[in-house]
């Protein structure tokens, strides 16, 4: 294995065993999100829901029971994702910084970092899609999964960023959740069934929601909503590396001094 491809590799198997460690976030993985399906499956009630959908191409009529299954569960599946990278990129940020103090490539520790928000996102977004699978049919399943991974992918973006911009736990907490509900909530069709608000479609959630209800009950799908939540990654994501550059770009490669020459100068003893 070369030096490039063993760097990469020791980054990316260090970030994966962070995710490990975080318990609690794989017990609210496995828990929360199918217990939160199941809450709203038995409570939410039963009607039918007229709501419009770009991606369909005009309007969904759903039951509101079955809409508001698949709202929840991406509020819940992206507070989760947002959650576990912003403690991973939190909690390695000190060591990160004395491995580039210590000479250690800022890409393998970036390349690490990006592929396992892929690794999770994917994996959460599968396993969501998985449980609403198993509550009800949906008209494509495979797409309703894709678009869970876009929106596990924008606010696992977010994660990273405030993991490098804020200086404590309980601030990244809040912004995450807060966002996340204010942005599920009025993704909710039986809220919003118009979805027209200006300024509406710039939320992290806005096209990976539109393209989960399109994928749910009907037989359209726009693929060019995928970037909504790809592009949102990609500048949240940045802006965090980015900041983690600036805030080591002065560090340099520390090398011993050399030993001093013997000097001539000295009489030998006799």
């Amino acid at each position: 294995m070369s030096r490039r491809a063993a760097g990469f590799t020791t980054a990316l198997r260090f970030t994966l065993a962070a995710h490990v460690r975080n318990r609690l976030a794989l017990v609210l993985a496995v828990t929360f999100i199918p217990l939160w399906i199941l809450v709203v499956r038995e409570t939410a009630y039963h009607a039918g829901l007229h709501f419009q959908n770009h991606p369909a191409g005009g309007y969904l009529t759903a039951d509101n029971n079955r809409a508001t299954q698949v709202n929840c569960a991406l509020n819940a599946v992206t507070v989760i994702v947002g959650f576990m990278m912003f403690m991973e990129t939190f909690q390695s940020g000190p060591l990160d910084r004395r491995l580039v103090l210590a000479g250690y490539p800022r890409r393998h520790l970036t390349a690490g970092r990006v592929v396992s928000l892929l690794a999770v996102s994917g994996a959460l977004a599968l396993y969501t899609a998985l449980l609403l699978h198993l509550s009800f049919r949906q008209e494509q399943f495979w797409r309703l999964a894709l678009a869970v991974l876009m929106a596990n992918l924008a606010y696992g973006g977010i994660g990273i960023m405030l993991g490098t911009l804020l200086r404590g736990e309980l601030e990244g907490f809040f912004v995450i959740i807060m966002l996340s509900l204010m942005d599920a909530a009025l993704q909710n069709p039986g809220m919003n069934p118009l979805a027209d608000q200006p300024g509406l479609e710039l939320l992290p959630m806005y096209t990976s929601s539109q393209l989960a209800y399109a994928a749910a009950f009907d037989t359209a799908y726009d693929h060019t909503y995928l970037l909504g939540g790809l592009v949102w990654c990609v500048l949240t994501t940045a802006t965090g590396l980015l900041f983690f550059s600036l805030r080591t770009r002065g560090y340099r490669r520390v090398r011993a001094p050399a030993a001093p020459a013997p000097s001539h100068d000295v009489p030998l003893r006799e």
